[in-house]
């Protein structure tokens, strides 16, 4: 009895254990045009919504890049603001590290937030903060991302790309950027 017992607890835990590992990234590619041309070189980001995910891939000479996180291939299904950056100081051939060019878009959307906040007033209400407010002079915006592409792409706020990754095996997102 306690073998069968073994056994059928052992049986029911099986798809419970295959179940574990997380969501399934999807594989995500895609080609980068500029003004209907492949942008080769650039940088291609996908953050989730809510901030917590990125996804990152590179493009090559014919525009096409493929998403990763890490080592990982592919990205998590859900809704997504995308970035494209082109790092003029870099060779074209040379690879951007995309998590390198995630860190730094963070830190100028953080920089951009602090020198708006700086601008509107944000320091205390005391009479040496108030008097400081009063001769300062006004906070200056951080300089954008160099971005041999227009610098709407490269802040999450005012990027006007997104993708949704739907469940799957494969998908296609294919992202067109006009210079005006």
């Amino acid at each position: 009895m306690p073998r069968i017992l073994l056994a059928l607890v052992l049986a029911g835990s099986l798809p419970v254990l295959a179940g574990c590992g997380g969501p399934k990234l999807v594989p995500v590619t895609g080609v980068v045009t500029f003004d209907g041309k492949p942008v080769e070189g650039a940088t291609v980001t996908f953050v989730s919504e809510d901030g917590k995910n990125s996804f990152s891939g590179s493009t090559d000479a014919s525009g096409k890049y493929s998403l990763q996180e890490g080592e990982k291939v592919g990205a998590l299904p859900g809704a997504y603001k995308v970035l494209v950056v082109k790092n003029p100081h870099k060779a074209s051939s040379e690879v951007v590290d995309p998590a390198d060019s995630m860190k730094m878009m963070k830190k100028e959307d953080e920089e951009a937030h602090k020198a708006s906040k700086a601008a509107s007033g944000g320091g205390g209400n005391d009479p040496k903060s108030k008097m400081m407010k009063s001769v300062a002079p006004t906070a200056a915006a951080p300089a954008p991302l160099k971005s041999d592409l227009p610098t709407v792409y490269a802040n999450s706020t005012s990027t006007p790309l997104t993708a949704k990754v739907e469940k799957g095996e494969q998908a296609t997102i294919n992202l067109e950027l006009k210079s005006k």
